[in-house]
């Protein structure tokens, strides 16, 4: 238990590190890259994103459920060999037909197509084998390894890419260099785990996997379009600069989930089943869910506070059109985050075939509402359907949840809470009125306002934790 429990966190931290350090890099892509080819590298990042998911193809997951079940090594390299070699296929068969798109003359308006769009193609493929072979060290139970070359992927991207750009290489050098910092790790990763590997195709095999992953495969293509779809739709209805300026903003939001809600359901994965097991579960989700949103808010309301000095410190004044829709991007986070406490249900009871359902449903309506609202609001109209589109997505979960394990949630509590995030959000906008300019002392005045009114309400919900013991919060920190 003691390895399981440091494993678990050195996976956590090093995940809200990595994507930390991906943060930093924003200020520089955007202070050394236009507008357009920022708006550009926006759109090539969750294309990339698209490619990785399709190469992977859910195998991955397969792998990681039927390793263990094999009943020696030799079995267990083979079934490795046989995913890697089934992944670099597809990835084969995925990129040479999307490079034969390209040429077709599809995505011709992208800054420096079709140069651009082929290093992406390769880049998703690359990223793929590379996640594959990270997966296998973390079936090995190998955190260390997983965390180093995790870093050494982005410590190499970063050096590669500062030295490409201040080359005069522009966006192709970007997208080169994250290339060539994932096709290095890749081959580091295959000589480190050269013992686990056999290169041998069990077909047997990859056909249990590929059963058990493809399905899948439509619950990640809708939480992709729940993702995505905002940046295409601004892309085509609006234009690329408008896409940089919606994503610096969406970048800023994102602190929430790197620092709150991801390592939370890293946490959450495993824990809400041993809940289960414990006496009166019941009221342990209630105070997790209590809890988290507690912390969520209160982060979203000091990153709400600190936004115009970010904005001041590292972005270009093109891109200060965004700032007032990070507040709503941070909400829009918020409400997805709910989803993971609100999930008991679906995920003990072994109903996750509601899950493609729930997020069709979700997906559909983003596309809609992006389709809609962008041409008419702009970025703002993007920000809100991301807002609806989470709501959806929460709300069906936790009513699915509810009616197969009901839970009573206390709702004068959740209501009180939300009433202290709006009183201390309305502060923090009466004193953006009041003081639009941005210096050190007024950016402190909010932070001191959300620690107030957040602080009482910690207060008072420690109390009401303290008062009402669960065996999972056997000490305050634990939550």
């Amino acid at each position: 238990m003691k390895q399981v429990s440091l494993s678990s966190i050195i996976y956590t931290i090093g995940s809200a590190a990595n994507s930390a350090a991906l943060l930093i890099i924003v200020p520089f892509l955007i202070n050394t890259l236009n507008a357009e080819e920022y708006g550009a590298w926006s759109i090539f990042e969750v294309a990339i994103f698209f490619i990785n998911m399709l190469i992977l193809a859910g195998l991955e997951v397969g792998l990681m459920r039927e390793y263990w079940q094999q009943t020696d090594e030799t079995l267990r390299a083979r079934l490795v060999g046989t995913v890697v070699i089934a992944v670099s296929l597809l990835g084969t068969i995925i990129t040479g037909f999307g490079v034969l798109v390209v040429l077709s003359g599809v995505g011709s308006d992208l800054p420096g197509s079709p140069l651009t769009l082929i290093l992406v193609l390769a880049i998703g493929w690359s990223d793929a084998c590379f996640r594959l072979i990270l997966s296998v060290f973390r079936i090995r139970e190998q955190p260390w390894i997983f965390i180093t070359l995790s870093f050494l992927q982005l410590g190499g991207f970063a050096l590669l890419l500062v030295g490409f750009l201040y080359a005069g290489f522009g966006l192709i050098g970007a997208l080169t260099a994250r290339l060539l910092s994932s096709v290095i790790l890749f081959f580091a990763g295959l000589v480190i785990g050269r013992r686990f590997i056999q290169w041998r195709i069990d077909q047997t095999a990859i056909w249990r996997i590929a059963r058990y992953g493809l399905p899948l495969l439509p619950t990640n293509i809708a939480s992709y379009i729940l993702l995505a779809a905002d940046r295409y739709v601004i892309q085509y209805a609006l234009s690329l600069e408008a896409v940089a300026i919606y994503t610096f903003a969406y970048k800023i939001a994102t602190i929430l989930d790197v620092f709150v809600t991801r390592p939370f359901a890293m946490d959450w994965a495993p824990r809400r089943f041993k809940i289960a097991t414990l006496p009166d579960p019941e009221q342990s989700y209630v105070q997790i869910l209590l809890l988290y949103l507690w912390v969520a808010t209160t982060f979203a309301l000091i990153v709400m506070a600190i936004t115009p000095f970010i904005y001041k410190l590292i972005a270009p004044i093109t891109y200060w059109s965004g700032i007032e829709i990070v507040s709503i991007i941070l909400l829009a986070y918020i409400i997805y985050g709910l989803s993971y406490p609100l999930n008991v249900g679906i995920m003990l009871k072994d109903r996750t075939q509601d899950l493609p359902i729930i997020g069709a449903i979700a997906a559909v309506s983003c596309l809609g509402l992006c389709l809609w609202w962008i041409p008419i609001y702009g970025i703002n109209g993007a920000a809100w359907a991301t807002v609806v589109s989470y709501l959806v997505w929460t709300g069906l979960i936790a009513v699915d949840s509810l009616r197969i394990y009901p839970i009573k949630y206390p709702l004068k509590i959740i209501g009180g809470m939300i009433g202290c995030g709006i009183l201390a959000y309305g502060g923090l906008w009466w004193s953006n009125t009041v003081w639009p300019d941005v210096h050190l002392e007024i950016i402190g005045l909010r932070v001191g306002w959300v620690v107030t009114i957040m602080g009482g309400l910690g207060i008072g919900l420690w109390r009401y934790v303290h008062r009402k013991p669960a065996a999972i919060l056997d000490h305050p920190l634990n939550a």
